[in-house]
């Protein structure tokens, strides 16, 4: 089954960030006629939201209305049924009867859009792999200590010892990491990375493989007459190796790391209704309201509806109204997992960071009834103004660090355990992060050393060093 223009725009609009739905909507006001931005002060000439509640979809999609019936023009009286196309859960007909039926060829998990960072990328592909406690404390340790060019960070001598019980099982938790997307990460130098590359094109038998394996470093000094002479090949062929070679990635992480500095509007707000009751609302400022111009309205009562024209309006009229429908079901369906996040995440409202509890997509999205892909869309690049602070609403869904008893701490709560332990440190004697890394395993929290480094320079503290040399002054 393939997913109709309509529901793919209502997908599109359901992923933009704020920003870029601004953009969205002044360019649809563009495209189309009928359309236009509703001044402030002027709510009483828009479309009402009880009024897009009814529209007809296209003539292939719906029955045709007998001309007997008592609207004998349906276009006429604005009157149009969209909900038609919405389920009480609202969710998509289609996006429910894609994933139900079993002979479609579409799956909806193939839209989900790609996660902010490398580490949750990667956590979540290794998650569908079986693998025993052990083998999964230890992927996440691994991917924990890889660095944002995507490479292993941390030697086999680093791993904690609860965690080299078995000699085989390094390598080959590591070789599932290497399987995942992007093609390189998990290697501990270029040559690896490259090479993983090759092999998932299949390359093992070519030039190419022999001089990755064998005379990388000739090739990056553009040797191609001693490598052609040492694999017993024409200088052409290497340089055939070569084009296919600088095609790879040398830092596969990157593409996952970009910078955010721009001023961010938040999409809801969590608040203080008083009495100690915690309330979230949406937030509509920036977003520009729409409205169908009124003029259109009487052009259609003089037309034939045989009319080019009048053709022409009412598919016009009719993916205006898809559109602004689709604006109201992202209002609707953001403010609906806001409001779950705070049933499940309301001590952190309470506590602040410490309060956070792990959170899982697949928790809020059976709470709702709603798929777990549309939660990760509305909660991608949609933020939140809480009493501590603007968060996106992903910060909400902590996957969580493991723990020696089983359980999980949300990565979240482990920051602020980080920031309370350099708080009271010694000043004469601050905490390296090998040790505050030893402190949190004595709580139970399995963490590597880099992910304590990371977290560390998030929370914009100093290493070592620095905060010795700042305290001696």
């Amino acid at each position: 089954m393939v997913m109709t223009p309509q529901l793919q725009q209502a997908i599109h609009l359901l992923m933009l960030a704020k920003l870029d739905l601004r953009e969205e909507i002044l360019q649809e006001t563009q495209i189309n006629p009928l359309l236009e931005l509703e001044e402030e002060g002027d709510w009483e000439d828009s479309v009402p939201e009880s009024s897009i509640d009814h529209l007809p979809a296209d003539s292939e999609n719906r029955e045709t209305v007998p001309e007997e019936e008592t609207n004998p023009d349906p276009l006429m009286s604005w009157d149009y049924s969209l909900h038609e196309d919405m389920d009480d859960s609202g969710l998509y007909q289609e996006e429910r009867s894609i994933r139900e039926d079993p002979e479609s060829d579409f799956s909806y998990e193939k839209v989900l859009a790609a996660p902010t960072t490398l580490e949750d990328h990667l956590i979540w592909q290794i998650s569908f792999r079986e693998m025993s406690p052990v083998e999964k404390e230890l992927a996440h340790f691994l991917i924990g200590n890889i660095n944002e060019d995507g490479y292993l960070a941390v030697s086999e001598e680093e791993i904690p010892e609860s965690l080299r019980t078995d000699p085989e099982m390094f390598p080959r938790v590591l070789s599932w990491i290497q399987e995942c997307d992007p093609p390189g990460v998990g290697a501990r130098n270029l040559r690896e990375c490259l090479m993983i590359q090759a092999r998932m094109l299949h390359l093992e038998k070519t030039v190419v493989w022999s001089v990755l394996e064998s005379h990388l470093d000739e090739f990056m000094e553009m040797k191609y007459k001693g490598i052609a002479r040492a694999l017993s090949v024409s200088v052409e062929d290497i340089q055939e190796a070569g084009k296919i070679i600088r095609k790879l990635e040398p830092k596969p992480g990157r593409p996952y790391f970009r910078d955010m500095a721009m001023p961010i509007s938040p999409d809801v707000r969590f608040y203080d209704a008083g009495h100690g009751e915690i309330r979230v609302g949406l937030n509509e400022e920036g977003v520009p309201r729409l409205r169908i111009q009124s003029a259109y309205k009487s052009l259609l009562k003089t037309m034939e509806k045989k009319d080019k024209t009048r053709e022409y309006i009412e598919e016009k009229l009719r993916s205006a109204m898809w559109f602004m429908k689709s604006i109201e079901q992202r209002k609707k369906t953001i403010l609906r997992v806001a409001e779950a996040i705070l049933r499940h995440q309301e001590d952190f409202f309470r506590r602040g960071p410490l309060g956070l509890k792990p959170l899982v997509l697949k928790t809020i999205a059976q709470d709702l009834g709603l798929h777990e892909s549309t939660i990760s869309r509305v909660t991608n690049q949609k933020y939140a103004e809480t009493p501590f602070g603007i968060v996106e609403l992903k910060f909400f869904f902590s996957g969580g660090l493991p723990s020696q008893s089983g359980s999980e701490h949300s990565s979240v709560s482990v920051r602020e355990k980080i920031r309370d332990m350099v708080h009271g440190e010694s000043k004469s004697a601050p905490l390296t992060d090998q040790e505050i890394m030893n402190r949190l395993g004595k709580e139970g929290i399995v963490i590597a050393r880099r992910t304590v480094a990371k977290y560390r320079m998030e929370l914009d503290i100093p290493p070592v060093n620095k905060r010795k040399q700042e305290r001696a002054v």
